[in-house]
């Protein structure tokens, strides 16, 4: 806590270093037009307050003076509107006057170079000392066409010929609210009141920069985190302050560049009081959320924003009137704000005892510059002191939050280091149980794999054997009915038979070598089909019409499938179907292979899968293929299987 002190402490004595221009001694006081300040401090400049003789509706040169008599008498510093004079008659904000002074100087300031501090008048004047031109601010006139306003304030330096000299102002407005000034007039040695003018631009000129470089700062923050919407609010809210402080006070901007319009500025101006609101609101919306009311959100939004609106859309004679009213609301919206603070502070919120201190400085400024602008009080322009002071309380607060952000960075880093050590140990134990159960899962499948294959070895086997003891059986019967009368014919039978039992032999050591996916090409597969098919017809006496036209390249293992399969197939037909006539298709379609075997023979209205066919749909699946068997009582029976091409 002590270092917060510490920075506070600092801020307050910066503002109060760059609140405190030269002093201006204010005690003496003009009366009837008539000014005596010989017995002045030299070191002082004087502020030109008091009585000031008005000459209202007259553009009087010094030499035309004495033909005429004052209106009235208009203490200034103030805006002359609503003056009486005459019989309850009142002077109107826009019009034309002559302000008069007769000062009365020291000897020692006689022949001395001398100045005169001339604020901000709305909203043209010519400046005429000892009946000689000074200078001029802006084109005065009697019309609004005649005259072209201009916001600046100036210093006008002359060397007086006497310790008498007659100070006259020709004021003219007509695109303002009202006419008059609101700061002092001030008067003394030239260098101390150029002085006084170059730390008044140096302190206006720092603040802007402050606020420029913070609203910068929070915009790259919000760009680079577009979660961070607290930022890019305040961002607005300083630049609304930083554009303010560009056109009051020193008016900068128009010193920059002296040709920028009178009217524009002051829209810009009075805009920023209504935006400022508007975009303040929505900060605070940001920083305390559930302190507020959400329909006095939005109406203190649509309100702001209604006169944000009418300044960017109605000419100055108009929207300068809009202050007056937007006072009540003000007074309105700052209490609230002074509510919304205080229950943040009341819940113990993030940084709000720090916040509700500096925020309630900073809503007396704004209540001040409101209430000083409407010349309810006499004061001068504060807010951007208090923004100033609210800016380093956002800073001390955003600095600590940054703090315990990496405070949490860093417990969260230990924190990651520790978990990512104990990951590791959890990785190595589930690791080794992993390689554990793959291992074991290899095995399991090698052992599948084993099993699968010894199945189809089983499978082939069986058919190569059921399919040659099939023939070999015809064979023999055939034999042991000629053997009596026919004996030549008799031993032709079983010499086929005995070739039967070699080619069922040499289809066993085929089946055995595609343990190794030996390759055989396309070629050499179809003239085994062939050579099956004559073997079947010659053996058994049975008819085979068969279509085939394969050209794609096949495994050994698909092609030994389709072998088997019209092994299969013919063996079934003749042992149970007693089958005489069989069609066979082999083709390519699209991307499949077709296979197509059909029977005469006696046929079944249900289907018995043997373990012939058994093994051979599970063999089709394997190869991701289809089959189809059909039959039906004295149709025969037909085997279809569909096998995706290579």
């Amino acid at each position: 806590m002590s270092s917060k002190i510490k920075i506070l402490f600092s801020t307050f004595t910066l503002f109060f270093f760059f609140s405190l221009n030269v002093s201006a001694n204010s005690i003496m006081l003009a009366q009837s037009g008539e000014m005596d300040v010989r017995n002045a401090n030299p070191n002082e400049l004087i502020a030109l307050n008091g009585e000031w003789l008005y000459y209202w509706n007259k553009l009087l040169l010094p030499d035309e003076l004495h033909q005429h008599q004052p209106t009235t008498m208009i203490p200034l510093p103030s805006q002359w509107s609503n003056f009486e004079y005459g019989d309850g008659k009142f002077i109107p904000g826009q019009g034309y006057g002559t302000f008069v002074l007769s000062l009365k100087i020291p000897e020692r300031d006689v022949g001395k170079s001398m100045g005169v501090y001339i604020p901000t008048f709305n909203t043209a004047i010519e400046l005429y000392i000892d009946g000689k031109l000074v200078g001029k601010v802006g084109e005065v006139g009697t019309s609004k066409e005649t005259m072209k306003p201009k916001y600046i304030p100036e210093v006008f330096t002359f060397t007086p010929q006497s310790n008498k000299i007659e100070i006259v102002i020709l004021n003219s407005n007509f695109h303002h609210l009202k006419g008059g000034v609101l700061g002092e007039i001030l008067f003394g040695d030239a260098l101390l009141v150029q002085n006084f003018k170059e730390k008044a631009v140096a302190k206006t000129s720092f603040l802007f920069g402050i606020f420029a470089l913070i609203s910068l700062y929070h915009l790259v923050v919000y760009l680079f985190r577009k979660s961070e919407t607290r930022s890019l609010a305040f961002s607005l809210v300083s630049l609304d302050i930083a554009i303010r402080t560009l056109l009051t006070d020193q008016a900068l901007l128009i010193r920059i560049f002296p040709e920028f319009g009178w009217t524009l500025a002051l829209k810009i101006e009075y805009l920023t009081i209504f935006t400022g609101f508007f975009l303040y609101i929505i900060f605070l919306k940001t920083l305390y959320p559930k302190e507020w009311n959400l329909f006095i959100y939005r109406l203190s939004l649509f309100i702001t924003g209604l006169f944000s609106l009418a300044v960017v859309i109605t000419p100055p004679t108009t929207f300068t009137h809009l202050l007056k009213p937007f006072t009540f609301i003000a007074i309105m919206l700052l209490v609230y704000f002074f509510y919304i603070m205080f229950v943040a502070m009341i819940r113990k919120r993030e940084g709000a005892v720090l916040n509700f201190s500096t925020c309630v400085f900073f809503y007396v400024t704004i209540l001040n510059d409101v209430l000083y602008y409407n010349e309810y009080i006499k004061s001068f322009d504060m807010v951007s002191m208090g923004f100033f002071i609210f800016l380093f309380s956002q800073f001390i607060i955003l600095t600590r939050e940054y703090a315990k952000s990496f405070q949490e960075t860093d417990r969260l880093n230990a924190l990651l280091v520790e978990s990512n050590t104990k990951l590791e140990e959890r990785v190595i134990s589930q690791t080794e149980s992993l390689a554990q159960s793959m291992k074991e899962t290899a095995i399991a499948l090698s052992e599948k794999m084993m099993l699968e294959e010894r199945n189809r070895l089983v499978g082939e086997i069986h058919d190569t054997v059921g399919h040659t003891l099939t023939t070999i059986n015809i064979q023999i019967e055939a034999g042991k009915r000629l053997i009596q009368n026919k004996p030549t014919e008799a031993v032709e039978k079983l010499e086929r038979s005995q070739e039967q039992i070699r080619v069922g032999l040499n289809e066993i050591r085929n089946s055995l070598r595609l343990l190794k996916d030996d390759k055989t090409n396309v070629s050499d597969y179809l003239f085994s089909i062939k050579n099956l098919i004559l073997n079947t017809e010659k053996n058994t006496g049975v008819v085979i019409n068969s279509l085939i036209n394969v050209t794609k390249p096949l495994s050994s293992k698909k092609q030994d499938l389709l072998y088997r399969a019209l092994q299969e197939g013919l063996t079934n037909g003749i042992r149970h179907g007693k089958s005489s006539h069989f069609d066979f298709f082999l083709y390519e379609s699209s991307d499949y292979l077709i296979f197509k075997l059909e029977d005469d023979g006696e046929g079944a209205d249900e289907i018995q899968l043997g373990l012939g066919l058994t093994m051979m749909r599970s063999r089709v699946k394997e190869f991701n293929g289809e089959i189809y068997i059909e039959s039906k009582k004295r149709q025969g029976f037909t085997i279809e299987i569909c096998l995706p091409c290579e």
